[in-house]
């Protein structure tokens, strides 16, 4: 019996060994992973947001910290607790379902939050208010300082044009967007609340970000990574968070998936076709409901096709690709601005691609998409026309009564 005990400790005590070498050398990698070669576990720069997807952008941070940013469940009410957050009865209540929506006027370059909103729907009734959404160039993203943003500039033009100093642009934007979470912004955010007109300046993100982030066409872009995080077994994720070689694995892994997915949609025609119909169709039907909604508000809203630098860049006869193949951009914006004009709804829409054909061009763009200070005063003085023209023909919108109400 004796004899036979041995071998059996040896092998259990070269298992532990083993394990401890194997420990050891994970340990050593993932500190020369960190400190050598400058990997970092999983981060994240916008956050899960009920009903919208994405949150608005923030610099990397932990998901552990995602509940505390502006418009996270703590600052809805929610509490921390051992296993998870949980609403106490304790808690003041909401007041409005729109507080859901709240954090599309806490972006980095709105002017307004929701509170200073509402009170200013309340407090002054006969106020022109004009409700922004968008995506991030609606919200003036590249803009050093809000006052630097085209709609802060669009908004001293109508106060100036209409010689009202009660004139007031809001801005709900947000990046990243794409047209059906701006479909729910309008109905979360700006429905429920007195608008005198609604702008809507998108068209870029719908257009690019299937090919940006490999989702279906319409779709936002975080949807393929919260389907991958909810319905995974969740220990990829977990390992993810806590090294940062699996996280680099796992973004490498993506990463491939989207050049394969992009480099498909650049190189076979059928393919992208189908794309491009879906994708435009879709953008039409979302903002087509919105226009329609508005319409039978009797509310003005206009809807701004934005420019992008490969498409201006096509119609200066120079080159500038994008996400995808100047070629392919400029499909796609032709495709979509088909379907504008066949829209009933057409004249609503206002064609902006043409915006920086002329002056500086190019030089308007600070990115892709983007404009710099300049190219955000050109946008302001090209919205300028529409809006005026909605306005001065519109009815002036009713107080929501109920709202002011609960809001006292």
């Amino acid at each position: 019996m004796t004899g036979q005990g041995k071998p059996a400790r040896n092998w259990a005590r070269a298992i532990v060994v083993t394990l401890g070498i194997l420990a050891a050398s994970a340990i050593v990698a993932e500190i020369a992973a960190r400190t050598v070669f400058g990997l970092e576990t999983l981060q994240y720069r916008r956050p899960y947001q009920p009903v919208f997807v994405s949150g608005d952008y923030h610099y990397l941070m932990p998901n552990e910290q995602l509940p505390f940013v502006p418009g996270g469940p703590v600052a809805l009410g929610y509490h921390e607790g051992p296993f998870g957050l949980y609403y106490d009865a304790a808690t003041p209540p909401p007041y409005s379902s729109t507080t859901l929506a709240d954090f599309l006027f806490t972006h980095r370059h709105a002017r307004y939050n929701a509170a200073e909103i509402d009170r200013i729907t309340c407090a002054e009734p006969d106020a022109t208010l004009v409700h922004v959404l968008g995506g991030s160039v609606a919200q003036g993203f590249s803009a050093d300082e809000p006052s630097d943003t085209w709609h802060a500039r669009l908004e001293d033009l109508l106060r100036n044009r209409l010689k009202r100093r009660d004139v007031y642009v809001f801005n709900g934007a947000m990046g990243g967007f794409v047209s059906v979470q701006e479909k729910l912004a309008y109905h979360l955010a700006v429905a429920p609340r007195r608008a005198s007109l609604v702008l809507i300046v998108n068209g870029y993100n719908d257009v690019t970000i299937p090919a940006n982030s490999a989702v279906r066409p319409g779709d936002p872009f975080q949807l393929g990574l919260r389907y991958s995080q909810l319905f995974n077994d969740g220990f990829i994720w977990w390992l993810a968070r806590h090294s940062a070689i699996a996280h680099t694995i796992l973004q490498n892994a993506f990463n491939d998936h989207v050049t394969a997915f992009r480099r498909r949609l650049n190189q076979d025609d059928a393919v992208f076709q189908r794309q491009a119909d879906a994708i435009t169709d879709i953008y039409i039907e979302n903002m087509n409901e919105v226009l329609g909604a508005c319409e039978a508000r009797g509310q003005p809203c206009l809807v701004a096709v934005q420019p992008a630098r490969s498409v201006t860049a096509e119609y200066l006869g120079t080159h500038a690709d994008d996400i995808l193949s100047q070629q392919r951009m400029a499909r796609l914006y032709s495709l979509l601005l088909e379907k504008v004009a066949a829209s009933p709804y057409r004249d609503k829409y206002v064609d902006l691609t043409h915006v920086f054909d002329k002056g500086e061009k190019l030089q308007h763009f600070s990115d892709s998409v983007h404009p710099n200070y300049a190219g955000q005063q050109v946008l302001a003085n090209a919205l300028l026309t529409p809006a005026l023209a909605a306005l001065r023909s519109a009815t002036a919108p009713p107080v929501p009564a109920d709202r002011c109400r609960k809001k006292r």
